[in-house]
């Protein structure tokens, strides 16, 4: 009889106490709150993998086309139609891996635009306006990426003006190239050149502002200026409206 009643008073053999089941609920219940605090943070780093991963496959292919580009700029050398071929292919790709990349579209408009010089120097003044357009769309994809680069509007302005499309774009571009580099060299020259080749169609506060950019320009990059301007026939007009001064003088010799 007291066996019966120890044996009826034996927990089965998977009893736990009620207070453990409690605390395992509890456990897991916390467990799984923490998983799902966790998830968004695997999302994003998992994001950030991915486009680290995109950029350094996109910079990889970038590689070449900017080290040409230096290089041409740098020794003056014109790139043969292989090298051009190449190097648009490379960065063709390396944009499509970073779409985003305002730096690419730039590499690109300006590939593109030494590829439309190798054409106007055959006579092919088709396939020049052709692919101009090509690098001016490539500027303008540039200048909405990174609307602050004044190198990209200088540029802009520069291809619309070689094609002779001075419209309101074109003016909209001098203006924010002065805006944002007005002590640039590069973007001084772009400048010079873009406005004075489209002298005739500028408003007299575009005028001003161009006239102003060249006077910075000599007191900082004069004989590349005067280079500039002299191979394309305007730095007459130049001359001519520059504020008299010693910096006139020594660039215009009166």
């Amino acid at each position: 009889m007291q066996q019966q009643r120890s044996s009826a008073n034996k927990p089965p053999e998977h009893w736990s106490p009620p207070f453990l089941n409690t605390l395992f609920l509890a456990m897991t219940t916390r467990n799984w709150r923490r998983t799902l605090a966790v998830i968004p943070l695997l999302i994003i780093l998992l994001a950030a993998s991915i486009a680290a991963i995109r950029a350094g496959v996109a910079d990889l292919y970038a590689y070449f086309p900017r080290q040409h580009l230096e290089h041409w700029q740098n020794t003056g050398k014109s790139p043969s139609e292989t090298q051009l071929t190449q190097a648009l292919g490379n960065i063709e790709t390396a944009h499509s891996w970073q779409p985003d990349n305002a730096e690419y579209s730039d590499m690109q408009a300006l590939l593109l635009y030494y590829q439309a010089v190798t054409k106007y120097q055959r006579q092919d003044q088709s396939d020049f306006i052709a692919t101009t357009r090509q690098a001016i769309d490539s500027y303008r994809q540039a200048t909405l990426k990174r609307p602050n680069w004044p190198y990209s509007w200088a540029n802009f302005a520069l291809m619309k003006a070689a094609i002779q499309q001075f419209d309101k774009e074109y003016l909209h571009a001098l203006q924010r190239a002065t805006e944002l580099g007005p002590w640039e060299n590069a973007v001084n020259t772009s400048v010079a050149e873009a406005g004075l080749l489209g002298w005739p169609h500028l408003d007299q506060t575009t005028q001003a502002a161009v006239i102003k950019n060249i006077e910075r320009g000599i007191k900082r990059n004069k004989k590349a200026l005067k280079q500039r301007l002299s191979a394309i026939n305007k730095l007459t007009i130049a001359c001519i409206n520059l504020q008299a001064s010693t910096d006139r003088k020594q660039f215009c010799g009166f």
